[in-house]
């Protein structure tokens, strides 16, 4: 057997709670009947790790990937529901957004305060934090402050070197049984899960929505130029896998 473990690479604000609760998860029982373990990351990090050390040529390697200007604002809005306490830690940290309001003013204000933030998704491919010390986010911030340079030539490697690499708005939109399929080819094992529970909506902030959907062209452009590789990364369809090739 080629792979003898899974990690998903969970890049926050990608839809990867969407893909654990309804994909991944659901296959774990029989990813260990057939000796395939399925990699989680220490709660306290929200299993976001990053590119850790264990990763080896037996790893399958799955990560999400979102528009940048999306990612940005569903960051900012979760940032929000959390100093509202709106956010159901008991319930895959759901966010109760259907009365959050954020203001552009904060947007934007983020936009000029949150530096480690800019590229964020593509440089979770270069960190690697120690799981008894940090998350990836206080790594990414610690780069920053640090004024450390990332290699964008190592993050290309490790995205092409990722087996299953989704886009975010596609994984809203396909068909759930190719996915489970090319998970099972890829891995030479036969995998059945139940997918008439997933709710595509369940994880949706209504925030976040609200506010990316109030945006004119002008103001998408002005968070984007702070994210070019992330858009870089984005626009290059030969990246991504295509359920419908």
């Amino acid at each position: 057997m080629k792979y003898n473990k899974v990690y998903f690479l969970h890049i926050p604000k990608t839809g990867g709670r969407f893909l654990t609760k309804y994909i991944l998860r659901p296959m774990e029982e029989t990813l260990s009947k057939h000796g395939i373990e399925y990699l989680r990351m220490p709660e306290d990090m929200r299993q976001h790790g990053g590119w850790p050390f264990f990763i080896d040529d037996e790893t399958y390697v799955i990560s999400v990937f979102r528009e940048p200007c999306e990612f940005f604002v569903s960051a900012v809005c979760h940032a929000a529901a959390g100093r509202e306490e709106l956010i159901d830690k008991e319930n895959w940290h759901v966010i109760k957004g259907e009365n959050l309001v954020v203001e552009k003013e904060e947007l934007f204000e983020k936009l000029n305060t949150w530096n480690y933030i800019k590229d964020f998704q593509s440089h979770n491919f270069a960190l690697s934090p120690d799981p008894a010390a940090m998350s990836v986010i206080k790594e990414a911030q610690f780069f920053h402050d640090e004024g450390k340079e990332y290699d964008k030539g190592l993050i290309y490697d490790r995205i092409e070197r990722t087996n299953l690499f989704i886009r975010t708005n596609e994984l809203k939109s396909m068909d759930y049984n190719l996915l489970v399929k090319k998970i099972s080819d890829d891995l030479g094992i036969q995998i059945s899960i139940d997918l008439s529970e997933i709710n595509k909506i369940h994880f949706k902030n209504d925030a976040s929505e609200r506010l990316f959907n109030s945006l004119d062209q002008v103001e998408k452009d002005t968070i984007l130029k702070n994210f070019p590789l992330d858009k870089e990364i984005f626009d290059n369809d030969s990246l991504f896998w295509n359920p419908n090739r």
